[in-house]
C-alpha cells in the first residue's frame, strides 16, 4: 500500500495495513505534518519517498532495521502467553534474521498458531514466563505479548547485540504507539522508551519486548508474582535500553482498566522499597490539578482515566506491598 499524505484516514489505512502485515510506503508529498512525531510515525512504514532529498534522508534514518546476513547462528526463542489467540507479531517474528522460534503458551481460552503451541494453565505473569524460558531452545529468551508487533527484521537481532555489547543482565526495546492511539498515549511512550540511536543503561525493564540471556533466567529465575515480574527481577541487575529495536504497542485507555493495573503494579513498587505516589487522601486531593495537562491534551474523555489511575495509585497505598 503507498500512502500520500498523512491525515486521520490515512493513518487508520496504515493501521489496518499494519494489523493485516501489509508492506506500506510513505510517498509524500509536501512537508512532513507538524503535529505528528517522525520518530513514532516513519517506522510505522516499510519505505519512504519524497521529492526533497533532506526530507527524505531525514525521514529514512527513522525506518525499521533491516535484515543483515549471519544471523542464523544466533538462536533465540520468543515466549508469547496468549488467551486471545495467535500473537499479532507472529509474522514479523517469523521474518526476523536470525534463527527464532515463537513458542506461544495459551491457557486454552483460543485457538493459537505458532511454531509450538502448548497449553499451560495461567500461574500468573512470573511463573507462566519461566515456565517459556525452561521450554525454550534458543541461547536467548524474548519475552513479548501477543498484541505487540515487532518493526524490521533485524529489531531482535539488535537486542541480542546490545545484550552482548553492553554486558547487561537484560534489555528492552522501544515501544511506539499504533497510528490512531490518543495523545495521552503517544507522550507516555515517548517517556518510557524514548527514541534514540545506541543502546545504554535503563533503571527499569518491560515485558513488552525484552530479551535474556537463557542462562541467566535458569540460574535467576523470575519472581513469581501475578505482575510487576519484570520490575522485580531487575533489582539490583543491569538493565540495557536498545531504541532501535522497535514495537508497536498501546492500549486504548479505559478507566476501569487502568485503575486495576495502576493499583497492581504500584503495590508491586511498593514491594521493592519504592515509597507510595499517593500514600494518603490528602496527596490524592493535592493530585488533581496533576491531572489537568493530560485533559487538555486527550480532551474531557480523559478525566476519568486520570482519576482512575489517581485512584490506583490511592488504593495500592491502603492495600500494602504486594507479596
Amino acid at each position: 500500500m503507498r500512502l500520500t499524505a498523512l491525515g486521520r484516514p490515512e493513518l487508520r489505512e496504515l493501521e489496518a495495513s499494519l494489523r493485516a502485515g501489509t508492506p506500506c510506503t510513505l510517498a509524500l508529498r509536501g512537508r512532513f505534518p507538524r503535529r505528528l512525531r517522525a520518530d513514532q510515525i516513519i517506522p510505522l512504514f516499510d519505505a519512504v519517498e519524497t521529492d526533497n532529498p533532506s526530507l527524505r534522508s531525514a525521514l529514512r534514518s527513522h525506518l525499521p532495521l533491516e535484515a543483515r546476513p549471519g544471523g542464523d547462528r544466533v538462536r533465540v526463542t520468543a515466549v508469547i502467553p496468549t488467551n486471545r489467540g495467535t500473537p499479532l507479531g507472529l509474522g514479523a517474528l517469523r521474518a526476523q534474521d536470525c534463527a527464532l522460534d515463537v513458542l506461544v503458551l495459551t491457557n486454552g481460552g483460543a485457538t493459537a498458531e505458532g511454531d509450538r503451541v502448548f497449553e499451560v494453565p495461567w500461574e500468573g505473569h512470573g511463573l507462566t514466563r519461566q515456565r517459556g524460558a525452561e521450554m525454550a531452545i534458543g541461547d536467548y529468551v524474548l519475552f513479548t505479548v501477543d498484541d505487540a508487533l515487532p518493526r524490521g527484521a533485524g529489531c531482535v537481532r539488535a537486542l541480542v547485540d546490545a545484550l552482548e555489547e553492553g554486558g547487561y543482565d537484560a534489555v528492552f526495546g522501544r515501544q511506539i504507539p499504533w497510528p490512531t492511539s490518543d495523545p495521552v498515549t503517544r507522550a507516555r511512550l515517548e517517556r518510557w522508551t524514548p527514541p534514540g540511536r545506541v543502546h545504554h543503561p535503563m533503571e527499569r525493564l518491560d515485558h513488552v519486548f525484552a530479551l535474556y540471556r537463557r542462562e541467566t533466567l535458569l540460574r535467576h529465575p523470575l519472581p513469581p508474582v501475578p505482575t510487576g515480574e519484570d520490575l522485580r527481577w531487575r533489582q539490583g541487575r543491569r538493565i540495557g535500553y536498545e531504541p532501535q529495536a522497535l514495537v508497536v504497542h498501546a492500549h486504548p485507555r479505559e478507566p476501569r482498566a487502568l485503575y486495576r493495573r495502576t493499583r497492581d503494579l504500584h503495590r508491586q513498587h511498593l514491594a521493592v522499597g519504592d515509597p507510595p505516589a499517593v500514600p494518603d487522601l490528602a496527596a490524592l486531593v493535592g493530585a488533581l490539578p496533576g491531572a489537568l495537562r493530560p485533559v487538555l491534551q486527550g480532551g474531557l474523555g480523559e478525566l476519568p482515566n486520570q482519576l482512575a489511575e489517581l485512584f490506583g495509585q490511592w488504593r495500592a497505598a491502603k492495600a500494602g506491598p504486594a507479596r
